[in-house]
């Protein structure tokens, strides 16, 4: 059935409003400074059970004014699937006290509320204010509430429009909220360790809390496998080995694996375990290329590594949350430094080391540099290993429940041990010194890490059984620290912050992540993060975008619905060849945009592109979605402030080319649109 458009007047929607208590008596722009000191970007977004709950099932913080739930799925892993009413809420911040004009989006029933007051509200449809409504100068109270459809998915999004920009999702540099309410504190909790029961691989050891059955999991980390150790004795150096296997954190202070040996033999039993590793041997592929440290620190610096790793003594004091490559010799042989880089994640497919698709010589000059760099050495041990005493220690200390022994085979969990109950969240694993912990793994949980696993584990466990794809691109974005090349939400990248703290010349301006969701099609995105695309978009980059191949499907698709997109939802027109004929006519200097002297088209070369290349227009048809092409036409710099693409029409309504279409700036833009949406179709 098609969704019906409609234009409303105020419209009241039924909700518990006062389900979670207001932020004491507000006043629009007037928010006390100690309250100011409470925010932090973003919406608080509380889900309940129906619309008149009063107390939340759960809480989360969302970056975008939006929400998307497909039919029959989970709103949130900790909630069944099933109709449910969601609550976002915080403050959008305008600089000065302005009109706008508002726009409501649902599938289901949606209300919109600033400061208190009914602004919109629509049902299965679009809703938008057909008055400006005044925004004072500082922080508004915003509510958004959506009550889920018996069936059919769930959505709401909200857009506004001022006077000098056209419509427009509300930026996430303009929302924040509390981050003291003491809900969104346990959502966030029990967040955090469900994230690291799985990636600290607590499921080797330990049944699934609840009685959930590994056929029910759904939460992708719980595929996560500590590295193969398959042909361990090829690939690590001894000493190295036995440091690392005697305690991880004197070699890298934030390892995720724990310590577990315990005791006087620890030396003897590391040595020993060593001496097994070492005795698994196979073939080690090495690149076959000759090339200079100058070139390996050339290519080091371009591809952004030094955002992600640093080379001095873990020991030192490191501020920007950086990996130390110190003993990256120690640890490797030349040729498996050389294979680790050439395909991070054929032993380890969720590591989060990228894999930047090199070329042989690439492969040997970074080998070359990180050799001349890596100044560490592992402590030697002092005892000789005996290996078949190593051999049945890697079974009874549990090293086989993580690790496998042979590629592509799962590691043999034996012996597994109760989840932890709600009586015993303060013992082993958990435990907060050594006495209690026993001879369990000692993981150097901080207090947080240790309290977050405990709020989890105190659930019932079911949310392993469910997914929602928009908590999942949230986790990884920073799991994989996208942040240390790519700009998001106004944030500074790690990768400029490292440059202006050593010195150096400045990186690369990489597209921002802040509309990604809204801008690309998630089949698309999905390619692109698998590193499945046959050529690059912009080939002009030094730095180039690495593949996650074992995320890249949902974190594509939970992109899309941090935007409140569903995958295949896109607005387009359809196609219309005489608006492309003119669309066409526009692209060239004569008569048109000159786009042609930075945008390629098809097998067409951009005209002289100098420092200002532009995306190939057959890759932009196959990219974008159409919601966010009218406004980036519009008004490029406000999207992508530092972008070198200039604004056409000015005055928001018009252009200079006055020829065609009688200047309408939308209208020229559309015709483009239909007119590259025509260049996927051609041979030429």
């Amino acid at each position: 059935m098609k969704r019906l458009l409609f234009f409303a007047p105020i419209l009241f929607l039924p909700f518990a409003w006062s389900a979670v208590a207001q932020d004491g008596d507000f006043k629009p722009g007037k928010l006390p400074k100690e309250e100011q000191a409470l925010l932090e970007p973003g919406l608080t977004l509380r889900f309940f059970a129906d619309k008149n709950a009063k107390t939340p099932t759960d809480v989360r913080r969302v970056r975008i004014a939006a929400l998307h739930v497909p039919e029959g799925t989970a709103p949130t892993p900790f909630v069944g699937p099933g109709p449910f009413a969601a609550k976002l809420s915080g403050y959008l911040k305008a600089d000065l006290r302005s009109e706008f004009r508002f726009k409501l989006k649902a599938l289901g029933k949606a209300s919109l509320r600033i400061n208190n007051k009914e602004v919109l509200a629509a049902e299965d449809g679009v809703a938008q204010t057909e008055e400006p409504f005044e925004l004072s100068r500082g922080f508004n109270k915003l509510d958004i509430v959506l009550v889920s459809p018996m069936k059919g998915d769930a959505t709401v999004r909200v857009s506004w429009t001022g006077d000098d920009f056209m419509e427009e999702p509300l930026p996430p540099t303009t929302l924040f909220s509390r981050k003291d309410h003491a809900d969104l504190a346990e959502g966030l909790a029990k967040r955090e360790g469900r994230f690291l029961f799985a990636m600290r691989d607590c499921a080797a050891c330990h049944q699934l809390p609840g009685g959930v059955k590994s056929a029910e999991l759904a939460m992708p980390e719980m595929q996560h496998r500590a590295p193969s150790l398959a042909g361990a004795g090829s690939r690590f150096g001894k000493d190295w080995l036995v440091q690392w296997i005697q305690n991880p954190r004197t070699l890298r202070p934030k390892a995720t694996m724990p310590v577990v040996l315990h005791g006087d033999t620890v030396p003897q039993d590391a040595a020993d375990i060593a001496a097994f590793l070492q005795t698994l041997k196979e073939p080690v592929e090495a690149a076959k290329a000759k090339a200079t440290t100058a070139q390996g620190e050339k290519l080091y610096n371009q591809l952004g590594c030094l955002a992600c790793h640093h080379f001095n003594d873990p020991k030192e004091e490191e501020t920007l949350d950086r990996y130390p490559l110190h003993y990256v010799n120690a640890k490797y042989t030349p040729e498996a430094l050389s294979e680790f880089l050439a395909k991070p994640h054929a032993r380890y497919p969720w590591t989060r080391m990228p894999d930047f698709k090199l070329k042989a010589d690439e492969n040997a000059a970074l080998v070359a540099y990180l050799n001349a760099q890596a100044k560490g050495k592992a402590n030697p041990g002092a005892q000789a290993g005996n290996p078949e005493r190593g051999e049945k220690l890697f079974a009874s200390t549990g090293c086989a429940n993580c690790h496998s022994l042979k590629t592509d085979a799962l590691p043999k969990g034996t012996n597994l041990r109760p989840s932890p109950a709600s009586d015993n969240l303060a013992a082993g694993c958990l435990a907060e010194d050594a006495k209690e912990r026993g001879k369990a793994p000692d993981f150097g949980f901080a207090k947080e890490k240790r309290e977050s696993l405990r709020a989890f584990l105190a659930k019932d466990g079911g949310s392993l059984k469910r997914e929602t794809p928009a908590e999942f691109a949230q986790r990884q974005i920073v799991n994989l620290k996208c942040n240390a090349c790519h700009q998001r939400d106004g944030a500074t990248t790690r990768w400029f912050q490292v440059m202006e703290e050593e010195g150096g010349s400045l990186p690369e301006l990489l597209p921002s992540l802040t509309w990604t969701g809204e801008k690309l099609k998630p089949d698309w995105s999905a390619k692109f993060i698998a590193g499945q695309h046959d050529h690059r978009a912009r080939p002009w980059l030094k730095a180039r975008m690495p593949a996650f191949p074992a995320r890249a499907e949902m974190l594509a698709l939970g992109l899309s619905h941090q935007h409140g997109f569903a995958p295949k939802e896109d607005s387009r027109p359809e196609p219309d060849e005489e608006q492309a004929k003119l669309g066409e006519t526009l692209l060239p200097q004569q008569g048109g945009f000159n786009c042609t002297q930075c945008h390629g088209v098809g097998k067409m070369p951009a005209k002289e592109p100098f420092e200002a290349p532009g995306i190939n227009l057959l890759d932009a048809a196959q990219r974008l979605r159409y919601d966010y092409y009218p406004r980036w036409m519009h008004d490029p710099p406000r999207i992508e402030r530092t972008t070198r693409m200039p604004k056409f029409a000015q005055d928001g309504k018009t252009t200079a080319i006055r020829e065609t279409l009688d200047g309408d700036a939308r209208k020229q833009f559309d015709a483009i649109w239909h007119y590259i949406q025509t260049l996927p179709g051609k041979k030429d």
